[in-house]
């Protein structure tokens, strides 16, 4: 049985606790939470321990693993501290915000000799995996070029995220379509060039951007544009809007993540999100299957491909795209 502890019970902490309740090789031990009313509901909610602070946790409980689902710009702290203690790691994504806070981290998990998994769920997401298999299947040659956007509506910096100052749509949505690439193309990144806008949220006192645009290089010279933006109106048929478009010289994939086949017309018209719907009561999310290829991998001493090098590298690549953005010239990714 996978020990776990789970520090951070918003929306994915809640929602892994669910997914372990369904493991039968996993068990929820212990939550962390700052929030006094989430702790309490949470802890009732789970029947587990619950804490205040993650290193009182880790220390009173004998733990196999950690879920680390705070805030974007909190995950140093606690992945270094359970790692140091040789605890296996889910880390919500980005990895990190800061490329030499996740070289840190990188450097300790590989130390350690844990597994790591970075939440980067879509490689668990059907349209993706099956996107995946066509291109393995060289149907479509050589990849030539990748087009996507991931936008969400203003509901998310505004409502759902209370933290969304601290971040960016670049952070809280490029690293899902920016691995995507990279785990379609199979190729480093060497050159990114990328612009933002500040206009909308800085008018309603969140000081972020609210889109981004970038182009990056891969090494083999083939390109691939990204946009994201989280300013949408909440009358869009879902919270998120994701579309893929992969070109290459013998074919084309398209992916579209708002058309998921079924849609709802009476006083507002709408799409039904069912990929995920559960099914006899069993969870088909994403990051559900994820996370039981984590604990698969930790019970059966498998490898992680969404590993903490592709998390570091995924941070290198995000950072650029900030950095592009202020300082206005494109930029390097060592």
């Amino acid at each position: 049985m996978v020990k776990t502890g789970i520090i951070g019970m918003g929306i994915r902490g809640q929602m892994y606790a669910e997914s372990i309740e369904q493991n039968n090789q996993a068990s929820v031990e212990a939550i962390t939470e700052v929030n006094n009313e989430s702790l309490e509901k949470n802890k009732e909610k789970f029947n587990t321990k619950g804490y205040k602070d993650y290193k009182k946790m880790i220390d009173e409980n004998d733990l196999d693993a950690i879920i680390v689902a705070t805030p974007d710009h909190l995950h140093k702290e606690p992945v270094i501290y359970a790692a140091e203690r040789g605890l296996h790691l889910l880390i919500e994504k980005p990895f990190s915000n800061s490329v030499s806070d996740a070289e840190e981290m990188h450097n300790v998990i590989s130390k350690n000799k844990i597994k790591c998994l970075v939440a980067f769920e879509n490689r668990w997401n059907p349209p993706f995996v099956a996107v995946k298999k066509e291109i393995e299947s060289g149907n479509i040659g050589e990849i030539n070029s990748i087009n996507s956007r991931l936008n969400d509506t203003i509901f998310v910096p505004t409502e759902m995220l209370k933290w969304s100052k601290n971040s960016t749509p670049g952070w809280f949505l490029f690293p899902h379509i920016i691995d995507m690439a990279c785990w379609y193309n199979n190729k480093d990144v060497k050159k990114v060039y990328a612009v933002g806008t500040k206009k909308k949220l800085i008018s309603l006192g969140i000081d972020t951007y609210d889109s981004m645009q970038a182009t990056v290089t891969f090494d083999d010279g083939t390109n691939a544009v990204f946009t994201t933006s989280w300013i949408l109106p909440e009358s869009m048929p879902l919270i998120y809007d994701c579309k893929f478009e992969i070109i290459g010289e013998e074919g084309a994939l398209y992916i579209d993540l708002q058309d998921q086949m079924v849609k709802h017309a009476g006083k507002s018209y709408k799409h039904l999100s069912t990929i995920g719907t559960s099914i006899n009561g069993e969870l088909t999310l994403p990051p559900t299957y994820m996370l039981n290829s984590f604990v698969d991998s930790i019970v059966n001493n498998t490898a992680i491909s969404a590993d903490s090098e592709a998390g570091l590298k995924n941070t290198k690549i995000v950072e650029g795209v900030h950095r592009s953005i202020k300082e206005n010239k494109a930029i390097t990714i060592d």
